[in-house]
């Protein structure tokens, strides 16, 4: 019973440090490195939980990834970043990132129009980036005759551990996670009976794993279909699909809307200066504590480069 109660002495005293601890961090969190969200968004700060909130295809992963890469260039020599994916085999991920360092598209890389002379550069660069994936590698499974693994939260822990204590003669702290993405995450034995109950159950083990790493992390998270029927398609807080949980538990929530997937090219938004093309994102502040939400912002986002940028005016 201990470790569920407070004096007030004791309630003061960490109160007062943590205020200390805010103000020791104060330009520490990570930023997403994109300025018209950075002058709105606070930073991601330790036992943050950041829900990051959009439909199939509407640039969820590539959001995060420009999350990990702006997390990258904030770290220190003793902190490492980690992506834990069940979508995107490392060879897809490491491909993409080649694609953002190159200025190479994607769809080129993946044709076979390679310039070796930049990928070789990218190559020797990568083995400095500290980005480190929990996942699978297609080449791997192939050898070994075995399906990608389906990873639980606690073998997220587990794997997470191993490389922050065990993996290398380094330590590294975390300085950023991300989990791509919530609703292929494998239940544990006794996260409950249904469907909504485990996402309940994986939502709460991502903000405990953000609280006992001691760093943020941000969690992909799955829009209904209900966002297709409305004319304004920025997913809600309570459009996570099988979960309101990302409501309650998250300290920041970021909604992603990638138009050109929904309306005709050229097409004309209400609220938005800039008309329907590839390069369109609308991203929205949802949530944050302590912070100014609901906030939208019109992004410039080049897909087959992963590269995110501010067009010059906000919206709503």
């Amino acid at each position: 019973m201990q470790d569920l109660i407070f004096s007030p002495s004791e309630a003061d005293t960490y109160g007062y440090n943590a205020l200390k601890e805010l103000q020791s961090n104060r330009g520490k969190g990570v930023k997403t490195g994109i300025v018209d969200l950075d002058r709105v968004l606070k930073p991601l700060l330790p036992g943050d939980l950041c829900s990051v909130l959009g439909y199939t295809s509407w640039y969820k992963t590539g959001f995060m990834n420009w999350l990990l890469r702006a997390a990258c260039e904030q770290c220190k020599s003793d902190e490492i970043v980690i992506k834990v994916t069940w979508e995107d085999a490392v060879e897809e991920d490491t491909i993409k990132w080649y694609a953002a360092e190159t200025g190479l598209s994607i769809s080129e890389l993946i044709d076979g129009n390679v310039d070796w002379e930049l990928i070789n550069l990218a190559y020797k660069k990568r083995l400095d980036i500290p980005l480190w994936i929990v996942g699978h590698a297609n080449t791997r499974s192939y050898a070994a005759g075995k399906a990608r693994p389906r990873m639980t939260m606690t073998n997220v822990l587990g794997a997470i551990e191993f490389i922050t204590d065990g993996f290398t003669n380094e330590k590294y702290r975390p300085r950023l996670i991300v989990l791509d993405y919530l609703q292929r995450i494998r239940p544990d034995a006794k996260d409950g009976n249904n469907k909504r109950e485990q996402m309940m159950e994986a939502v709460n083990k991502s903000k405990d794993l953000a609280i006992q790493l001691g760093c943020p992390v941000v969690l992909g998270v799955q829009a209904s279909r209900e966002v297709l029927e409305r004319t304004w398609k920025l997913p809600k807080l309570d459009d996570g699909l099988e979960t309101s949980n990302i409501e309650q538990s998250s300290d920041k929530v970021l909604s992603l809307w990638y138009p050109i997937k929904t309306e005709k090219p050229d097409a004309k938004i209400e609220g938005i200066e800039y008309r329907v093309n590839e390069n369109l994102l609308i991203c929205g502040i949802l949530k944050q504590k302590l912070g100014k939400a609901p906030v939208t912002f019109p992004l410039y986002v080049n897909p087959e480069r992963g590269i995110i940028s501010c067009f010059e005016r906000s919206v709503r």
